[in-house]
C-alpha cells in the first residue's frame, strides 16, 4: 500500500488504522504547503487535491481510494477489522464516522485557523469557535453514555476522532477537560497503535513546519486560502 499525506489529523487517523493492522505500507509526503497537490500527476489520483490518499493493490486490481472517512471504511471493510457484522451497528459507526467527517473535523479546523492564524477579530472567529464548543459538548454526552464513541466496542469511528481531539489539546485544552472525553482519550492513548502513529504524527509536523518557515508568501497566501488556488 502506498499513503499520500503529510502530519495533518486526516492523515493520522489512516496511519493509526494501519498500525492497527500490522500493515506494511510507503508513505509518501505531500507538500502541500508548496502546492504539490495541484500537480497534475497527484490531482490523477485525488481531483478534489487534498490528502490523504491511498492506493491499494489486490487481486482484483489497484484501487485509488481519497477521503479519509472513506479510507478508514475501505480498509475496515477489506480485512474485516473494527467493522460490526451487523447492519444496526454498521450504521452507528457510520453515523459518527461522518459526524466526525462532516461537523467536528471542519469546524475544529476552521476554529483552530480564525484563534490562531491570523489575529484578526471577526465575526469567523466567534462562529467557528461558539460551534466548535457545542460539538465538543455532543461528544461529552455520546461518551458519558456510551465507552466508545459509536457504542461498546472501539471502531473506527474513534480512529477518525483521536487526531482531531489531540490537535485540539495544543490549542483548545482547557475546552476539552471534560470527564468523559479525557477517560476516553486515555483509553486510547494506551493503545500501542495509536502511541505508534501518534509519534509519526509529530515527525511529520515538523517537516509541514519547516516548509511553511520556508514558504514564499505566495505559498502561504494559496495554503491560508487568501489567492485562489490557482494563482501564482
Amino acid at each position: 500500500m502506498k499513503l499520500y499525506g503529510m502530519g495533518s489529523p486526516n492523515v493520522i487517523k489512516v496511519i493509526i488504522l494501519l498500525e492497527e493492522l500490522n500493515q506494511p505500507y510507503e508513505f509518501i509526503h505531500v507538500n502541500v504547503i508548496s502546492g504539490e497537490q495541484f500537480q497534475d500527476d497527484f490531482i490523477e489520483l485525488n481531483p478534489n487535491s487534498k490528502v490523504p490518499v491511498l492506493i491499494s493493490e489486490d487481486k482484483e486490481g489497484t484501487h485509488v481510494v481519497f477521503e479519509s472517512g472513506a479510507i478508514l471504511q475501505y480498509l475496515a471493510e477489506k480485512n474485516k477489522f473494527l467493522w460490526p457484522d451487523s447492519v444496526g451497528e454498521r450504521a452507528k459507526v457510520n453515523s459518527w464516522l461522518q459526524f466526525q467527517m462532516a461537523s467536528f473535523g471542519p469546524m475544529a479546523g476552521q476554529a483552530i485557523h480564525f484563534n490562531f492564524a491570523t489575529k484578526e477579530d471577526s465575526y469567523a472567529r466567534n462562529r467557528y469557535t461558539n460551534e466548535l464548543h457545542r460539538l465538543i459538548n455532543v461528544i461529552e454526552k455520546r461518551l458519558g453514555d456510551s465507552q466508545f464513541i459509536a457504542g461498546s466496542e472501539y471502531s473506527i469511528a474513534d480512529i477518525a476522532m483521536i487526531p482531531w481531539v489531540a490537535t485540539l489539546q495544543l490549542y483548545f485544552k482547557e475546552d476539552l477537560e471534560k470527564p468523559n472525553i479525557s477517560r476516553w482519550y486515555r483509553l486510547l492513548a494506551d493503545r500501542p497503535a495509536i502511541a505508534r502513529a501518534m509519534t509519526t504524527a509529530k515527525r511529520l509536523s515538523k517537516i509541514d513546519m519547516n516548509s511553511i518557515r520556508l514558504a514564499e508568501k505566495s505559498q502561504l497566501d494559496r495554503y491560508f486560502g487568501r489567492i485562489p488556488y490557482d494563482q501564482k
